[in-house]
């Protein structure tokens, strides 16, 4: 077996969420801890943390991988989804698992797979799990896939469990309000291990405060725990410098190539989980944490937050894809001085289309495509309910087409966006 067979195996004749949808998602830890089982529970066998959140948990997964591995720590990291191939999802030190790796552990297994048929993701992170174990690591940062409760990943009990900001996503699965969701998010909420939440939401603290209290988890909320001294961002190429101030008076200043204001709530969330690392013996230095910031993207291969691609024309890429992801590079967008916008657009059938195009800017010309996984809408039908809404543009059969006739109509001083979902990014990569 080679390894593209072993990545088309996984990806094609396992139920894969991402390019499926709901029909690829399988709810319920079982088959993970099945699974698991018989590899020796290696999720057991090494220290983690645990990353929940609709908008913000790759930005903070990469940031306390990066920090750690300043630190001197060799630090496993799980996080999706991948853009290019399914190696992207589990690394050591920033280092992609081998395609050997995952050849042999598929061939290997070809059997017990076809016996139990886990979904993509549970495969995945069976396939983490023993990686990491086998690697010897210090420390792992785990992502979630979808929710929490009933995520294949919500079989370790962590040192730390995160959960970044709520918004509205994938609510046929995790419910349609925000304490609904949230809910679900709190499912990775351990007995006496301590949790950190990255946002201060009305709506969503009640449900964080319950689940805590019930698990007699210590909770902290990272907004209480730094206050904003200043904040300052280039848009291109993107670079961001923030000043805190912890509750002892202590000054931090950073830079961080990830920017936007919800930045800065990921780093405070960083921030409080680095003390509570230390409350475990981790030996970490505000050199390791500035560091950390600074070179995230050198330590940890993290794409599409904002990714500038210097060009004839400027590209932006990003992969946000819901209301609160997309509401946010709108107003980072409206702050770039530019003659044109020229946005090439793609979106997955089960997003809310409407309310997320009714958010983008009626003066941009648009490009919308459709990438070659199952899920994505037509792009045709996107234009359709994009003219309802007064946005202007045409419809093409592919990302590569749209991205070149973006790059054709575009001149120096205009801007191009890539956006709507991780498959458009990947593509247009």
């Amino acid at each position: 077996m080679t390894f593209a067979e072993a990545e088309k195996y996984i990806m094609e004749q396992l139920p894969m969420y991402e390019r499926q949808g709901n029909a690829g998602y399988q709810g319920g830890l079982e088959k993970t801890l099945l699974m698991l089982e018989k590899f020796d529970n290696p999720h057991l066998k090494f220290p983690s943390i645990h990353i929940a959140g609709t908008n913000g948990k790759g930005s903070v997964s990469s940031m306390l991988a990066s920090i750690l591995q300043e630190a001197g720590y060799k630090v496993g990291l799980y996080t999706s989804p991948h853009l290019k191939n399914i190696r992207e999802r589990i690394k050591i030190n920033g280092q992609m698992i081998p395609a050997r790796w995952i050849t042999k552990f598929t061939e290997k297994n070809l059997n017990l797979i076809d016996q139990i048929k886990p979904s993509f993701f549970e495969i995945n992170t069976v396939m983490a799990f023993c990686y990491f174990s086998a690697s010897d690591i210090d420390i792992a940062v785990i992502e979630t896939g979808l929710g929490g409760r009933l995520d294949a990943t919500n079989v370790i009990t962590p040192l730390v469990s995160i959960i970044t900001s709520i918004s509205f996503d994938h609510m046929k699965l995790l419910g349609d309000t925000l304490p609904e969701i949230a809910a679900e998010k709190a499912g990775i909420i351990k007995p006496n291990v301590p949790c950190v939440i990255g946002e201060k939401n009305l709506e969503t603290m009640p449900v964080f405060t319950h689940y805590a209290q019930k698990n007699h988890a210590p909770i902290s909320f990272a907004d209480d725990n730094y206050l904003t001294i200043n904040f300052y961002q280039n848009l291109l190429p993107p670079i961001m410098k923030v000043e805190l101030q912890d509750k002892n008076q202590k000054i931090y200043k950073l830079k961080s190539p990830l920017i936007g204001k919800v930045q800065v709530d990921n780093i405070k969330t960083v921030l409080c989980t680095i003390e509570l690392l230390k409350s475990y013996k981790y030996k970490i230095s505000y050199d390791h944490i500035r560091n950390g910031f600074r070179n995230v993207l050198d330590n940890t291969g993290l794409f599409g937050r904002w990714s500038y691609v210097p060009n004839d024309v400027p590209i932006i890429m990003d992969i946000g894809h819901n209301i609160g992801a997309v509401s946010n590079l709108v107003e980072m967008l409206k702050n770039i001085k530019k003659e044109k916008l020229h946005i090439v657009w793609g979106m997955m059938a089960d997003k809310d289309v409407e309310g997320i195009l009714g958010l983008l800017p009626r003066d941009a010309i648009y490009y919308f495509c459709s990438p070659r996984v199952p899920r994505a809408l037509d792009s045709k039908i996107i234009l359709d309910k994009a003219k309802k809404l007064n946005l202007n543009g045409k419809a093409y059969k592919s990302v590569r087409r749209a991205l070149y006739e973006a790059k054709m109509h575009a001149n120096s001083k205009d801007l191009i966006f890539v956006g709507g979902s991780a498959f458009v990014v990947a593509e247009a990569m």
